[in-house]
């Protein structure tokens, strides 16, 4: 079972919810009270809203999103059950839009803490290949009933924006040269990072010039070879040459292109190779 790094929308400004929360000792003060009902909820952290990272896959994949939590002055002695819903009203404003139904099955929408446990997991299966990356889905989730516990109003929702990687995206080191008509060639080396664009196609920076708003897409074609399509500010006019591939057992790609310019075509030949 897969569990993912969740970040908060505002670090990626994707979404702005905003959402109570309940103090560390305000909550404690609530679940230590004589006579305090139980008390479930998504616990701290993993309530709110979120950006869910998941890899580009052809089948499902478990995964594991938060822990509904049971809060009470003693451990239980007898089952709660707690209900989870998709509540889309949680997308109202936000502009993302609801994931389809199709691209992800929910096991069971019935969450059982046994007597003597604080948490239980609740658990999607994501279909990542069905999911069009050219779309801001998201995934909203809500508590909607516990039977033996009450719902904590400000502690029940979370919203997950859906963001899939396809199987190039992450960190690489790139080395090669850029060869200036005048100015003679100059040397690359600096990380990059390959940004999904859909299943085969991934954008970075285009040679040493990612500074200047330059930016590139390499799609890889079924033979492991590399179309370049140039992006972002990128000379259009930019020209493949020579071997342009694809290494899986090294995770490589062996570039080389060129674009005109005054005075001559500005080359380039590097290699870009996964940390």
């Amino acid at each position: 079972m897969k569990k993912y790094i969740l970040t908060g929308f505002s670090a990626l400004s994707l979404l702005v919810i905003t959402s109570g929360c309940l103090q560390d000792k305000g909550y404690t003060d609530i679940i230590n009270a004589t006579g305090a009902q139980p008390i479930v909820s998504i616990f701290g952290s993993g309530s709110g809203s979120k950006v869910l990272g998941i890899d580009f896959k052809t089948t499902p994949v478990a995964t594991e999103l938060f822990s509904v939590n049971l809060g009470s002055p003693a451990v239980l002695t007898s089952d709660v059950t707690a209900t989870v819903a998709v509540d889309p009203t949680l997308l109202t404003g936000t502009g993302l839009e609801l994931l389809p139904a199709d691209t992800y099955t929910i096991p069971s929408t019935q969450v059982v803490i046994k007597a003597g446990q604080r948490d239980v997991p609740f658990v999607v299966n994501f279909s990542s290949s069905k999911i069009n990356l050219a779309k801001s889905y998201a995934l909203p989730l809500t508590i909607t009933a516990a039977s033996g516990a009450v719902v904590a109003s400000n502690l029940k929702s979370v919203v997950y924006a859906i963001k899939v990687n396809n199987i190039y995206a992450g960190k690489y080191q790139a080395t090669g040269t850029f060869t200036h008509p005048v100015n003679g060639p100059r040397p690359i080396n600096q990380e990059k990072v390959l940004s999904t664009i859909d299943g085969t196609t991934s954008e970075t920076n285009f040679a040493d010039l990612g500074g200047s708003g330059w930016t590139m897409q390499l799609k890889i074609n079924a033979d492991n070879t590399v179309t370049l399509i140039p992006t972002g500010a990128a000379n259009t006019s930019t020209k493949q040459t020579g071997v342009n591939k694809y290494d899986p057992a090294t995770k490589t790609f062996t570039l080389n292109y060129f674009y005109p310019g005054a005075g001559g075509n500005r080359e380039i030949t590097e290699t870009i190779t996964k940390k």
